[in-house]
């Protein structure tokens, strides 16, 4: 007895074993690529300043095999080795010293102060003897005398407990405030004379040297952004009207080509019993209307066209322009061949139309199978992405607990 899978589960069974194929494969790779690098006789150290860490090591003796722990220390340099790094780090710092002050040893500007040198593990420690002229972090103090200062800038480099202290002295001077900067000083200096460090308010001078200032708060200007939102979502309203439309009349073409071959299949109905096209088109719209009445089943696009054509014929309207007008109005193609087939029944008869009908019966049965087969086409497609979510989350819990044990 043969198997036999259903067809819409083919893609589920082979994503399935895909994924029990790759997992495995993933495994016993890894498997193998431990077992041929496990075997060791040495274990690396970590770069200095790294620090030590312990290893898991499996031990086979003549008593069997048991499990131990060792401890592996950072990588230690030689005493040379120090030295010249030490070297490296010092000549450095006086080619950055030279870069960054003036010929004369005078510094006006905040220092921005390395911290490290690339590829160099020595430490770098910065200090200075006035830190109240200049901070350990390079930034000039606001008590500098404008005749200028000597402080000494130190600093200490250092590997492990090997050290070596840099010394430079520059003379700090006042920082050259541009004219803005120059009047705000001003102000701040003059609002805390004339205020007292216990008022609950800071008072602001309205003159500074013979020159009048008015102040105002700046605040966070979010008008602007409100005025650029409002004005977006006005204009958005446009498109997404149109998008709305355009997503309704999707939806009744959807409804009404669903309907069309119940139409056609209604109307040979009919017709067979005896009916006049008329009276069939009478008789589909009052069972529609009843139906509707009675709550059984919502609005139909197709059958309230199918209303809309009977009133206009009760108020006078000839058959042919009825007719006419509702293949105009369904706007779709079966709709519009219906219209043709009903306009030419009014010249050859019932005899004819009924021929006519059953062909487009069969070929509105064709159309739905063909249409069902896409819409299952397309809601595979949908599922696409969350089966292929799914194969990764399966993948990092498979991978996850083997790289951690790797590594």
């Amino acid at each position: 007895m043969k198997f036999k899978l259903p067809k819409n589960q083919k893609k589920e069974l082979f994503l399935s074993l895909a994924i029990i194929l790759c997992g495995n494969l993933l495994g016993v790779g890894m498997f193998l690529q431990e077992n041929a690098s496990s075997a060791t006789q040495a274990l690396p150290r970590k770069a200095f300043g790294q620090g030590a860490y312990e290893e898991t090591l499996r031990i086979s003796t003549e008593n069997g095999t048991e499990e131990i722990q060792i401890t592996v220390d950072e990588q230690q340099y030689s005493l040379s080795q120090i030295e010249a790094y030490l070297k490296e780090a010092e000549s450095f710092l006086s080619r950055w010293y030279q870069k960054n002050i003036s010929d004369k040893n005078c510094l006006k500007k905040d220092l921005d102060l390395p911290s490290s040198l690339a590829e160099n593990p020595a430490e770098f420690f910065w200090s200075t003897d006035a830190p109240d002229m200049l901070s350990w972090d390079g930034k000039l103090g606001e008590e500098i005398p404008k005749e200028g200062c000597q402080v000494t800038l130190r600093c200490t480099l250092s590997i492990g407990e090997n050290q070596l202290v840099w010394e430079k002295h520059p003379t700090v001077f006042p920082p050259s405030l541009s004219e803005v900067q120059l009047l705000e000083k001003n102000i701040q200096q003059e609002a805390e004379n004339i205020s007292d460090e216990t008022e609950r308010e800071l008072l602001l001078p309205s003159v500074v040297e013979g020159t009048e200032i008015n102040y105002q708060l700046v605040r966070d200007r979010d008008s602007w952004i409100i005025c650029l939102l409002s004005l977006l979502l006005g204009l958005g309203v446009f498109p997404l009207a149109k998008e709305k439309e355009k997503q309704a009349q999707a939806l009744r073409f959807r409804q009404m080509e669903k309907d069309y071959p119940d139409i056609i299949q209604k109307l040979i109905l009919f017709l067979k019993a005896g009916l006049s096209i008329r009276k069939s088109m009478e008789k589909l719209a009052t069972d529609y209307l009843k139906r509707k009445e009675s709550a059984l089943i919502g609005t139909r696009y197709a059958y309230e066209e199918l209303v809309k054509t009977c009133l206009e014929m009760e108020r006078g309207v000839y058959e042919k322009d009825a007719y006419e007008r509702l293949g105009r109005r369904c706007g779709l193609a079966e709709y519009k061949i219906l219209s043709v087939l009903l306009v030419q029944n009014l010249k050859k008869g019932n005899q004819s139309i009924l021929e006519l009908l059953e062909r487009e019966a069969v070929s509105a049965g064709e159309e739905r199978l063909r249409r069902a087969r896409i819409q299952g086409e397309e809601a595979a497609t949908k599922l696409l992405l969350p089966m292929i979510l799914q194969l990764l989350v399966v993948f990092i819990i498979l991978m996850v607990p083997a790289f951690i044990n790797f590594f």
